[in-house]
């Protein structure tokens, strides 16, 4: 096995010696052995020059007297009218006949197909008996004719070789077939060498945008696709991307491009992730609105008792550890979704587009600040402080206001008060409060103190204290459905172990118009039937701590199934019994 440096190394040694021989170039299907060689024969002018040489395609050949014929016109092709053996009396009518088959408009070997059956007694028994010390190159095997077995292609080969003193290549996969049964148990017969090409990374390299090559390594390297024509679809849908959104920032491009690679794997080679799995399923287990559903089964289901994974779930395991070594927590959304679009469609959402491309600056943007930020610090902590660093450092800080956490912009402002800069520090403390206060007034959903410190907090934290006031301190109003409907649906989910005691202020804003929709909201199959989710909600742990909430819910619960009895009678006996075996919701909440 080799890469191509090394296989292109030996191939130079083997044909500048001049001796006869035959060897098989092999490879997985896909992978470059073609351009190889034709990379190979096109750096390499001067060890083909004065060469007889004969590149033939048995595309479609249906017999060895086609394949002979092929080859005598490839070798007219490569030498021309100036080769002794043309200038003889005898070959005229050889040479008109392939002359004609050569003409200045055909320039292919497919391109003469047409014409391989005229002349072949003539160019058999004259053209090979002069055929000698000529190199030449069989190419796509596996495309063939069945009706030309492998024995006389082989056969042939060894003529040549041996009687012809001809140089062979011979290009082939090593995909299971019979034709490949037959080579495995004859090629130590007839090849003096078998190079097999199995790292086609260079070739790659020398086809794709070098400022991306990154990217393309990686994926070669962990995912281990090796089909060349894959990543020529994969740079050319880039390249055509990148051209119709030439604004688009260096990290915005490597995103792209892994979705790209992705979502081309799944599409063009779906087998690579296994038979079971089609390119529908893979878009809708993955895309955002799904994908949580999916990542959480195994904690959702942790309180149930299960002898079997449903297929879905194993199906999108599957996937998942597949894609996770090259993408960590992959999910299609935002660009993923117009990738998927454009690739699947040939469209995408203008709009969304549009969106998209104006978050990229922003992105860009926040690059910048986070470049000097770590600069600013490393300053700091070197003790190589320069001049206005308090200014830069009060600038960056308020640019980092919302995006950091709330103990790194206590530091910010530690640091300020370090450098006699009272005014700069009093001046930011303020901006952040005023952040902290709008955070929990405009927040749409519940809040709690995680919000603001996911890790933990220094001593002596600034903001810490001030911002549990605020949080304890806030009146929800007009609280979304969803948002109630989210507190549940984590209960539920977490198998009725895990909940907030925060959310007491929300939950005491329940009514029954917000309670009609949150117990016909939608529930994922993964999350069990409604009924589950209704005792989930009777059996919420906050319900208990709002006087009188906890009946009012369940009265109101009531009321609400009798309304879908009368607007679906045929949910009657369904209900009914439900309500029967757990006396109007009361006893036997599992």
């Amino acid at each position: 096995m080799a890469n191509v440096a090394n296989l292109e190394k030996r191939l130079k040694d083997l044909i500048k010696e001049a001796d006869s021989f035959a060897i098989a170039l092999t490879g997985e299907w896909g992978i470059g052995k073609t351009h190889l060689w034709n990379e190979f024969r096109d750096n390499n002018e001067k060890l083909f020059s004065g060469k007889k040489y004969a590149y033939v395609s048995l595309f479609g050949l249906d017999s060895l007297a086609n394949l002979k014929s092929a080859i005598a016109i490839e070798v007219h092709k490569s030498v021309g009218a100036n080769d002794n053996i043309w200038k003889k009396d005898i070959l005229k009518p050889t040479k008109k006949i392939l002359s004609s088959l050569t003409g200045s408009s055909i320039g292919t070997t497919s391109d003469v197909r047409i014409g391989l059956n005229l002349g072949n007694n003539i160019i058999t028994s004259v053209v090979f008996s002069h055929l000698k010390n000529t190199l030449v190159c069989l190419d796509d095997i596996e495309r063939k004719s069945d009706s030309l077995p492998m024995s006389e292609i082989m056969g042939l080969v060894n003529y040549l070789k041996n009687e012809r003193k001809c140089q062979v290549v011979m290009i082939l996969h090593n995909e299971q077939s019979e034709d490949k049964d037959y080579f495995d148990k004859h090629k130590e017969k007839v090849f003096d060498e078998l190079l097999v090409l199995d790292d086609s990374l260079s070739i790659i390299k020398s086809i794709v945008d070098s400022s991306l090559f990154i990217i393309y390594k990686q994926f070669y390297e962990t995912i281990g696709i090796k089909n060349l024509r894959f990543y020529q679809r994969v740079d050319k849908s880039f390249k055509l991307f990148d051209k119709a959104f030439s604004s688009l920032s260096q990290l915005s491009k490597e995103q792209i491009l892994r979705f790209i690679l992705i979502v081309r794997m799944v599409y063009d080679m779906p087998s690579t992730l296994g038979n079971d799995i089609d390119f529908k399923f893979f878009v809708d287990s993955f895309n955002s609105k799904n994908i949580k559903d999916f990542r959480g089964y195994k904690i959702q289901n942790a309180y149930k008792e299960q002898n079997e994974i449903p297929d879905n779930i194993v199906k999108f395991n599957k996937i998942n550890d597949y894609i996770h070594p090259f993408y960590n927590y992959f999910e299609i959304s935002d660009w993923g979704e117009i990738i998927v679009s454009w690739i699947t469609e040939l469209d995408f959402d203008k709009e969304a587009t549009k969106n998209l491309i104006e978050k990229d600056k922003l992105t860009e943007e926040t690059l910048v600040i986070d470049r000097s930020n770590s600069e600013i610090l490393s300053e700091f902590h070197s003790l190589e402080i320069k001049p206005n660093f308090s200014e830069r450092l009060y600038y960056i800080a308020c640019a980092k206001i919302g995006r950091t956490q709330l103990t790194n912009l206590s530091f910010y402002c530690d640091i300020l008060e370090a450098c006699n800069k009272n005014d700069l520090a009093s001046q930011l403390e303020t901006y952040i409060k005023r952040h902290i206060k709008n955070s929990i007034n405009y927040h749409q959903t519940r809040i709690s103190i995680d919000d603001f410190y996911s890790f933990s907090r220094k001593e002596n934290d600034r903001f810490y204290n001030f911002t549990i006031n605020e949080i304890e301190n806030h009146k929800y109003i007009n609280i979304s459905s969803n948002t109630i409907s989210s507190i549940f649906l984590d209960f539920h989910r977490h198998g009725r172990s895990v909940y907030n005691t925060s959310d007491k202020k929300i939950l005491e804003l329940i009514d029954k118009g917000i309670l009609r929709e949150v117990i016909w909201t939608n529930i994922d199959e993964f999350l069990g039937n409604r009924k589950l989710f209704i005792h989930s909600i009777l059996r919420h742990p906050v319900l208990n701590d709002i006087e009188g909430k906890r009946e009012d819910v369940r009265l109101w619960i009531l009321e609400l199934l009798q309304e879908k009895i009368k607007h679906n009678p045929n949910s009657q006996p369904s209900i009914k019994m439900w309500l029967d075996d757990t006396k109007n919701l009361t006893e036997n909440l599992a």
